[in-house]
């Protein structure tokens, strides 16, 4: 009789033994995959950093003595094209100069990021802005259009053809940002003039080819 209550004893010890053992190990399991995961993130955001450090050194190096009419910003590579330079006030139509300029820009910088990093560029963005002038609604549809027609522009027929253009078809994208990211001035002021503006600029994933 004890032995056979020992016996049952033992058998239900075990089996409650059993599970929090079990979930200490599914536990452990987790808590590793969740540092491979987040290692692995750490990892590809330096390499993209370091690789994006590159390119904007080369977009620098091409353009410092160009007398393109655009900003070129050393920290990210982003180009600001002004209003002025690209757009009569409220419209979306490019002018005449600002096409024969993108003629000029476009193949030398498209040439630049692509050459040795095109495995690892994942988008042309485009990007519209307007000042605080009027609403958001009619200055986000202003800015809107305003990104694709530069971004039809660079993958038009009007441009002709240049080294990479298959690619940045694939990869380019316009976004209106409206009046969202407005530019101040020294008094946080809003500098309107600089704030109409249409940026160009690329993202990076070192993971897309994977």
């Amino acid at each position: 009789m004890n032995n056979k209550y020992r016996r049952t004893v033992n058998r239900e010890f075990e089996k409650s033994s059993f599970w929090p053992t079990f979930t200490d190990l599914l536990s452990t399991v987790l808590m590793v995959v969740i540092l491979i995961l987040f290692s692995s993130e750490s990892i590809s955001g330096s390499v993209e950093q370091d690789l994006a450090k590159n390119v904007n050194a080369s977009v620098e190096e091409t353009f410092k003595k160009s007398k393109i009419p655009v900003k070129v910003d050393k920290s990210n590579g982003q180009v600001t094209f002004g209003e002025k330079t690209m757009f009569d006030v409220d419209s979306d139509v490019l002018k005449p100069e600002a096409k024969e300029m993108l003629k000029m820009f476009v193949p030398k910088y498209i040439e630049t990021i692509y050459k040795d990093y095109g495995d690892y560029i994942s988008k042309i963005v485009i990007e519209g802005h307007t000042d605080d002038v009027g609403s958001y609604i009619y200055n986000l549809d202003l800015s809107q259009r305003r990104a694709y027609s530069v971004a039809k522009f660079i993958v038009g027929d009007e441009i002709g053809d240049y080294k990479y253009k298959d690619k940045v078809t694939k990869h380019i994208i316009a976004i209106g940002r409206s009046k969202a990211e407005l530019i101040k001035n020294g008094d946080n002021s809003v500098n309107r003039d600089a704030s109409r503006r249409v940026e160009l600029k690329y993202e990076i994933n070192i993971n897309q080819n994977k």
